[in-house]
């Protein structure tokens, strides 16, 4: 069952390219420690990650998102826009999809450089 998700690929204006990539949230407002995650996706203005308890859409996160390079991972608040139960995985998961609400300039500014380099890299492939 998929909660929040109401034709999204009709209502996305960025792709999203499937990317596994270490991440951690956590949820704003809660005293809470960081849960460690993987991404599933991500596009110019969001993200798809993993969770092990159910999110609501609504509820913000603050997500941190290793990029593989040497700086720190960009940081970010989005906002829990659809959940869904996880088809692939052994143990009970969710996947999230989020959109950005904020960022850092400079982390939006390696977000965005990142993103574009993993799309003319996927581009690329169909030009070959």
């Amino acid at each position: 069952m998929i909660e929040g998700q109401r034709f999204l690929k009709d209502r996305r204006r960025y792709p999203r390219f499937e990317l596994n990539l270490d991440a951690k949230y956590k949820i704003l407002d809660y005293e809470q420690v960081f849960q460690f995650t993987r991404t599933r996706n991500i596009s110019a203005e969001g993200v798809c990650f993993e969770s092990r308890e159910t999110l609501r859409p609504g509820i913000y996160v603050q997500l941190e998102v290793d990029l593989k390079d040497t700086n720190p991972p960009v940081s970010m608040v989005a906002e829990i826009k659809w959940v869904a139960e996880a088809e692939d995985a052994r143990d009970k998961k969710y996947i999230n999809g989020v959109k950005i609400i904020s960022m850092p300039g400079a982390d939006e500014a390696r977000f965005l450089k990142y993103y574009c380099s993993v799309m003319v890299e996927k581009l690329s492939a169909y030009l070959k």
